[in-house]
């Protein structure tokens, strides 16, 4: 497991961080896994393991929304919402991951103007 570095910890002082590999206990629902699938000839294979990351820790039933959700936008370009702020943060940076690789991301994102 890579050790990531929290953003609190360059934001505020003493803090200290603990590193838990919950993975295996927090995979993929199987049907969420099976919807993802489609996923596998629409992005390169390091966004789809990077995709699948985000879909662990949320229960089974928002795994297959947020599959569904991923799989139209990377197939029609439609960003739907959840309502569920969490779910949404995450499925706005996914969003934009399939964006930037498929070339639709506006170019003042690159860092041009």
């Amino acid at each position: 497991m890579k050790k990531r570095k929290l953003l609190v910890r360059k934001m505020a002082h003493n803090v200290r961080q603990v590193n838990h590999d919950l993975r295996f206990e927090y995979g993929v629902a199987p049907h969420a896994d099976r919807e993802m699938t489609t996923l596998e000839k629409k992005v390169s294979p390091q966004l789809y393991g990077m995709l699948m990351q985000q879909l662990l820790g949320f229960h089974g039933d928002m795994q297959l929304e947020m599959a569904e959700n991923l799989v139209m936008f990377a197939c029609e370009h439609i960003a739907h919402t959840t309502g569920c702020d969490s779910v949404d943060m995450v499925l706005d940076v996914c969003y934009s991951w399939i964006a930037a690789e498929q070339g639709i991301l506006k170019q003042s994102y690159y860092g041009v103007r």
